[in-house]
C-alpha cells in the first residue's frame, strides 16, 4: 500500500470520526463501553501436516454510539513464515434504526517474513452500509489489497435481512477489479442469536488469490478455486462475552483447518 494512500484513508477516517464526536457530545454518557478483545487461533494444513498459529489484541474505543474508533495488532505464523500487522478501524453511523447509514474503514498494515523473505503487508477498505428497513439493509465496500507481488481491488456488495430479530442472513458477492487478484467469491452466512447461546454459520465459494483468503503468510500462488465453510459459537456475559469459531478452507490441492477461540472484555461498563 502507498504511504500517501494509507495516509488519506487514515486522515478521512479521523476527521469522520471526530466531527460525529464534537457534535454528538451529549450522547457520551450513553455510549457504550469499550471493548477489549484477545484472539488466539491454532492453524492446521491437513495434506503437508504443518501447522501455525494466529494471536491478536483488539480495542475499541466508543466516542459516541455513533462514531467508533478501534486499533489492534496480531501476529501470524506458519512454520517459518512470519507475519505482523497493526490494524486502524472506524465508523460514523447517521439516523434512526430502519433508516440508518454508517461508513466505516479499516486499514492494516505490517511486514512478513518467508523463511527469510521480507515482504511489505497492507490492505485499506472504506464502506458504507445503509438499512431501508427494520429486517433490510445493503452493504457496499471496496477493499485495496497490496501484500507483496499482489496488488488489486475487490468490491463487495452484501445484503441483509433479519427474518426475526434473532434470526439473520447475509448474502454477498465480491469481485475484483485491477491488479492482479483474480478474485470472485460467493458467500453467505445465518446468524442466530438465543437466549443463552449465539449460533452461526457460513460459507463462501469461487475463485480467489490466496492473499484474499488469508491461506499462508508469504505464499504466493494464482487465483485458484476455493470453498470455505465455518461454524461457531458465542456466550455473552454481562462484562464480556466469550466466542468459538471452526473453519475449514480448501484452496485449490490444500486444506487449512482454523480453530479460533476470543474473549472480549467490556472496560468501563456501565450496564445499559
Amino acid at each position: 500500500m502507498s504511504q500517501p494512500r494509507a495516509q488519506l484513508c487514515l486522515s478521512l477516517l479521523a476527521l469522520s470520526v471526530l466531527a460525529t464526536s464534537a457534535v454528538k457530545g451529549a450522547e457520551i454518557d450513553a455510549r457504550p463501553p469499550d471493548r477489549l478483545s484477545l484472539t488466539g487461533a491454532d492453524v492446521q494444513f491437513r495434506e503437508s501436516d504443518t501447522s501455525g498459529g494466529i494471536g491478536s489484541l483488539n480495542w475499541l474505543h466508543y466516542f459516541t454510539p455513533d462514531a467508533i474508533i478501534g486499533l489492534g495488532a496480531e501476529h501470524q505464523y506458519v512454520e517459518e513464515a512470519r507475519l505482523n500487522f497493526g490494524s486502524l478501524r472506524g465508523s460514523v453511523g447517521y439516523g434512526e434504526a430502519g433508516s440508518r447509514l454508517t461508513v466505516y474503514g479499516e486499514v492494516h498494515y505490517g511486514k512478513g517474513d518467508d523463511d527469510g523473505r521480507d515482504y511489505d503487508y497492507g490492505i485499506a477498505a472504506l464502506g458504507v452500509s445503509k438499512s431501508f428497513s427494520p429486517r433490510f439493509s445493503a452493504q457496499l465496500e471496496t477493499r485495496q489489497f497490496d501484500i507483496d507481488t499482489t496488488q488489486g481491488n475487490l468490491p463487495k456488495l452484501a445484503l441483509s435481512y433479519a427474518w426475526t430479530p434473532r434470526l439473520v442472513t447475509t448474502a454477498s458477492y465480491a469481485h475484483s477489479v485491477g491488479g492482479n487478484l483474480g478474485t470472485e467469491l460467493y458467500a453467505l452466512r445465518i446468524d442466530h442469536y438465543g437466549r443463552h447461546l449465539n449460533v452461526m454459520a457460513g460459507g463462501s465459494s469461487g475463485t480467489a488469490d490466496p492473499s484474499v483468503l488469508n491461506l499462508e503468510p508469504g505464499v504466493v500462488l494464482p487465483a485458484s478455486d476455493t470453498t470455505q465453510a465455518f461454524f461457531g459459537l458465542g456466550k455473552a456475559f454481562s462484562k464480556g462475552e466469550l466466542q468459538l469459531i471452526g473453519d475449514w478452507l480448501e484452496v485449490s490441492d490444500t486444506e487449512k483447518v482454523t480453530i479460533t477461540l476470543s474473549f472480549t472484555l467490556f472496560v468501563g461498563y456501565r450496564g445499559t
